[in-house]
């Protein structure tokens, strides 16, 4: 059972489009049934379709591109490239607040 439900997800995400566009036809059918629906719900629905579509192609474009889309697997290693960076970040502010502790350098040559 569990081999089906990975193999649906997959389905699910294979075909995103041919899954907005049956869900979108099965409420334009309930409404048009159930609600009696007009031309305007009709053409809101469809602006809805439109936008979740563009929705879906740009999320397409930016995995294309090379964005994670909000799954970001572990590159190996990273632990230890992470502590090295943040041991140089460390380095660097204990450098700034070296600098901000020194007494401010007056200038003889400026009277107030």
């Amino acid at each position: 059972m569990h081999f089906m439900k990975n193999s649906d997800n997959s389905w699910f995400s294979r075909h995103p489009y041919t899954v907005t566009s049956l869900v979108f036809l099965a409420v334009i059918v309930f409404g048009w049934q159930l609600l009696g629906w007009g031309e305007r719900h009709f053409g809101f629905l469809l602006l809805l379709y439109f936008i979740i579509t563009l929705g879906i192609r740009l999320d397409e474009i930016s995995q294309i591109i090379g964005g994670s889309g909000g799954n970001p697997r572990p590159i190996p290693g990273q632990p230890e490239s992470l502590a090295t960076q943040l041991g140089e970040i460390r380095s660097i502010l204990h450098q700034i607040q070296a600098l901000l502790e020194k007494p401010p350098h007056r200038d003889d040559t400026e009277q107030f």
